[in-house]
């Protein structure tokens, strides 16, 4: 190999080295997500809803009297649904979410918290609801597609746990988080979305 050979050779090979580092994160990355299928970690805390679902509303009526169509209004909506018996522990997430409204502080009113019961109120709810004077309540729904639309694969039936669903300014529904939860976990999601958020 010739002098000038030698250096045309090595000029390529820096050239070709210069390139190969440009592309590595490119190639690597590539490779991370379609061939070893690496996903990186969500950073929120609850499950979010892969495309959104636009939701469908009948007219609903809450036990105040207030008549809902298009949906619950233009705010963020913390939505529980039931079909039995709201027992202990659907009665500790209705208060955490109360709480969870209230630690918004001057966003409190941009969340309103919903209790959608197929059954009519018991007379111990009826109770525990005086103390609940911001909660939509609505009970004796019979819409059955109404509750399908929370339905997510592989997740409980909708309305045999009392998890907690939650909805957009635009009637979008878009996250959910199990009957048993961390609610400091949910009020940084809750907090980041209204932050971050320019409706509602």
């Amino acid at each position: 190999m010739t002098e000038k050979n030698k250096s045309l050779f090595w000029h390529r090979a820096k050239l070709l080295a210069f390139i190969g580092v440009f592309l590595a994160p490119f190639i690597g990355g590539w490779m991370a997500l379609y061939v070893f299928e690496v996903r990186p970690a969500s950073g929120n805390y609850g499950t979010l809803v892969q495309p959104v679902k636009r939701l469908s509303w009948p007219v609903l009526e809450s036990t105040q009297g207030d008549i809902y169509e298009n949906g619950l209004g233009r705010q963020w909506s913390f939505i529980m649904l039931n079909k039995g018996i709201c027992a202990e522990l659907c009665q500790s997430n209705l208060y955490y979410m109360r709480q969870l409204r209230t630690l918004l502080g001057r966003d409190t009113q941009r969340i309103s918290n919903i209790f959608i019961s197929t059954q009519p109120l018991s007379e111990e709810l009826k109770v525990f609801f005086v103390d609940y004077p911001n909660l939509i309540v609505i009970d004796k729904v019979d819409d059955v597609a109404l509750f399908k639309q929370f339905q997510d694969e592989g997740e409980d039936v909708v309305g045999d746990s009392p998890k907690l669903y939650l909805v957009d300014p635009d009637q979008n529904y878009m996250m959910h988080y199990p009957a048993e939860n961390d609610q400091n976990k949910i009020l940084e999601d809750i907090r980041k979305l209204i932050k971050l958020s320019q409706i509602g």
